[in-house]
């Protein structure tokens, strides 16, 4: 009886010294933060005259708002209606380096967008007010200032097109209008299509049937933007090109794209070149399967990349998954389409991340693969796969 009570006391008193130590280490998270106190940039009542064609950078800039705890602060912009109160902003953007710096820099473009969101028409010059919002978990705390930014938005086209094709002698479906390549739609008015050309004459229409809408692009002030009822004549060798298109702020950009490279993350090296098939697919086909050994197994992880040329010399454009750390696909050919999905705006060219994985069960050592990367524009999504011969 005794033991059976010193045991339970014994019991007792440790229960009482984890309960005390766990209410000693619990502490309570303070989201208590500073507004932001002053705003640096740009100067209130500000005027810019927005040009997307050249497409200027501007810099919002404010002062640190300070945690309690001494923790991290994320900050957005917020803008506003002329007399709003920034309880219900139309548009907010968080700052530089994912919300952490205290600076947000936007485009022509991008202030002719918000203003297009804020209400202004094409040609229409309106005030708006922003302001920096700091937060800290779910507290939110509006900056002690606002200021007034008196914003002029350019001409553009009152319809945007829903859809847009490339069609022309210098195309690869040629001067049939029905054999016209499809450009893929990345948000309202803003089109993009990879695909080659050669010399001759090409145009885009927003149909490939009846008598579309035709667009070209031509240099107004040394940048490119879009006009409407004409041909544009392409002399150069035969290229791949990648195409961008923007309504909403009529400009365009072109660039060459000059290899696709597939990436093995354990040789930390590019295998093989994928030659351009046409319609937006490069292939490599006849790959020996070889997998390089590591202490967990055999490695399974790849990626690509492209060297895109826009006329400022050679850049990387790494072409990634959605996933940076891509679950195993063992088992799993040919895997989900959301698991094939490329996400182009990433652009991480790290060793190991933001690539994919292939089925070991299926791509054994030493059987043959082919490989392929899509960005077709009639493809809802731009993917990528393999396959064994």
């Amino acid at each position: 009886m005794k033991y059976t009570i010193a045991k339970s006391a014994f019991f007792f008193l440790l229960v009482c010294l984890i309960f005390n130590h766990c209410k000693k280490d619990t502490r309570d998270i303070d989201l208590n933060l500073t507004a932001v106190p002053t705003l640096f940039a740009p100067d209130d009542n500000a005027y810019i005259k927005l040009d997307p064609t050249t497409n200027p950078t501007h810099v919002f800039q404010w002062d640190q708002a300070r945690a309690a705890d001494g923790s991290l602060v994320l900050y957005e912009v917020a803008f506003d209606q002329v007399g709003g109160d920034f309880s219900k902003p139309f548009y907010t953007k968080v700052s530089d380096g994912g919300g952490v710096q205290n600076q947000l820099t936007l485009t022509d473009g991008d202030l002719s967008k918000i203003a297009a969101l804020g209400g202004a028409a094409f040609f229409e010059r309106k005030q708006f007010i922003w302001t920096v919002l700091a937060s800290k978990g779910t507290n939110v705390v509006p900056a002690s200032e606002m200021r007034t930014i008196d914003l002029e938005r350019p001409g553009g086209f009152d319809v945007l097109p829903s859809k847009l094709y490339i069609t022309g002698s210098a195309t690869e479906g040629g001067e049939d209008l029905a054999n016209a390549l499809q450009m893929r739609q990345t948000a309202a008015g803003e089109f993009e299509i990879f695909t080659k050309l050669k010399p001759g004459t090409y145009q885009f229409v927003d149909a490939t049937s009846g008598t579309p809408n035709k667009y070209y692009t031509f240099t107004k002030n040394g940048a490119l933007t879009i006009g409407v009822d004409s041909m544009m004549t392409y002399t150069d060798t035969p290229k791949v090109v990648r195409i961008n298109l923007d309504f909403n702020n009529i400009n365009a950009k072109y660039a060459t794209v000059k290899t696709m490279q597939f990436w093995y993350c354990q040789a930390n090296d590019f295998l093989f070149t994928l030659p351009y098939e046409g319609n937006g697919v490069w292939r490599y086909n006849g790959w020996t399967v070889n997998l390089l050994q590591a202490p967990w197994g055999l490695e399974d992880r790849y990626k690509y990349k492209m060297t895109i040329d826009d006329g400022t010399g050679d850049k990387d454009q790494w072409v990634n998954s959605t996933f940076n750390d891509p679950p195993g696909q063992d088992g799993q050919y040919p895997s989900t389409p959301e698991y094939r999905e490329i996400n182009l705006d990433v652009n991480n060219g790290s060793q190991w991340d933001w690539g994919w994985k292939v089925d070991r069960n299926y791509l054994t050592q030493g059987s043959i693969a082919d490989f392929w990367v899509s960005l077709s524009g009639s493809d809802s999504t731009y993917t990528q796969n393999y396959e064994k011969e």
